[in-house]
């Protein structure tokens, strides 16, 4: 039996997310994202070339206030979709481990079967190992 994957910390999964926006261009760095330690580092709004996170953009000066923002979408939509997939990733490891401690315990596939709500068929497709049904 495998041990599942531990999960990396939370804090580490936001960070590497919010790498991953910044270089696909999915969103924009804060101008003041290397500067500021309380920048929130994704831009919310921009002033012609100038990109600020929601803290900096409170922060800003009066200088360029006549100049119009162009509110930017949200990044944190899409922080949450990497969330929420990364949770069903680990709710698929843990089912995974379920079902192969269920089986070296002794349960038969009918059983797994009933608790999935799927046919017998289904379970041992989805679950048993390759080249072979344990």
């Amino acid at each position: 039996m495998t041990a599942p994957v531990p999960a990396a910390p939370a804090a580490d999964r936001t960070l590497s997310g919010v790498k991953f926006l910044l270089t696909s261009g999915l969103a924009r760095a804060c101008h003041y994202a290397a500067e500021r330690p309380d920048c929130q580092v994704l831009a919310a709004v921009c002033y012609g070339p100038v990109a600020l996170c929601s803290r900096c953009d409170q922060r800003r000066s009066t200088v360029g206030k006549a100049t119009q923002p162009v509110a930017l979408p949200d990044p944190g939509a899409l922080l949450h979709i990497a969330a929420a997939r990364d949770a069903c990733q680990q709710a698929a490891a843990a089912l995974r481990h379920a079902v192969e401690a269920a089986r070296q315990a002794g349960h038969p596939w009918s059983a797994v079967a009933a608790i999935l709500e799927v046919s017998r068929q289904a379970a041992q497709q989805r679950f048993a190992p390759v080249g072979g049904h344990r």
